[in-house]
């Protein structure tokens, strides 16, 4: 077979072309990773006026360390409504315009139920991977009954509040919950649905669980995905307020 010039030329602007083409191909890379994205929600304010949050300074460099993006929420544990959409707020400015690989509340005490509300009732359910609770009377505490309506009262088992977060099914949607708590605790957490229940430590005060070594351990075994204790699945409704409180160990 016999190439004519043009013919040469032809192919050699093809083959030309092509090499060009292959050089100009964007090179794959690998997606960057997202972020593991941790919220500190703290408990009942000590004092009026302030915080909670520096029981869990801790806690916020060993996750930190690890890898994980922190945000601290101040809020104070006593309008648990109102609080339930500061946190909602928190969220969505931590996952604004970022790849997400997973989103995580943990919540000491009162921080529980307003963060739970959020994922129960305001949507969260939707975009929170895990929920760990340190210390939080899940169906509420008398002493929240002699608290004053804004100033922790929403915590007292009677009131709409721990009604409306504790109908139907506690655990919805694909959330993994989790409760970790003193051996000594006032309330012992339970959730009905699926929830892991930490073994309980023992000699641990519930004002300074967060900022127990053992409690952040725990904490850091959940992110991890691991039930240090036992995995249960109550039946919906099968728990009241006045089996909660006091447990037995």
């Amino acid at each position: 077979m016999t190439f004519t010039k043009a013919a040469l030329t032809s192919c050699l602007t093809v083959a030309v072309v092509g090499c060009a083409t292959a050089l100009a191909a964007p090179v794959a890379t690998a997606a960057p990773e997202g972020q593991r994205i941790v919220l500190l929600v703290p408990g009942q304010e000590p004092v009026p006026g302030t915080t909670s949050l520096d029981q869990y300074n801790g806690l916020d460099a060993k996750l930190t360390a690890l890898g994980y993006t922190v945000y601290p929420v101040p809020t104070g544990g006593l309008d648990l409504v109102k609080e339930s959409q500061q946190i909602k707020a928190a969220a969505d400015r931590a996952t604004a315009g970022v790849e997400v690989e997973s989103l995580s509340i943990v919540a000491h005490s009162y921080g529980g139920l307003n963060s739970r509300n959020y994922i129960k009732n305001l949507g969260g359910a939707d975009v929170v991977d895990n929920y760990i609770a340190i210390g939080s009377p899940q169906y509420g505490t008398p002493g929240g009954c002699l608290q004053l309506p804004g100033f922790g009262f929403d915590g007292c088992p009677f009131t709409q509040f721990m009604a409306d977060l504790n109908k139907g099914d506690d655990t919805p949607g694909a959330t993994k919950f989790y409760s970790i708590r003193s051996a000594e605790e006032f309330a012992d957490g339970r959730l009905d649905g699926g929830q892991c229940r930490v073994t309980p430590i023992p000699n641990l005060a519930h004002i300074v669980e967060p900022s127990d070594e053992r409690v952040q351990n725990a904490v850091v075994t959940a992110l991890d995905g691991t039930c240090d204790g036992q995995f249960v699945t109550d039946a919906d409704g099968s728990i009241t307020w006045d089996k909660t409180v006091f447990p037995a160990n």
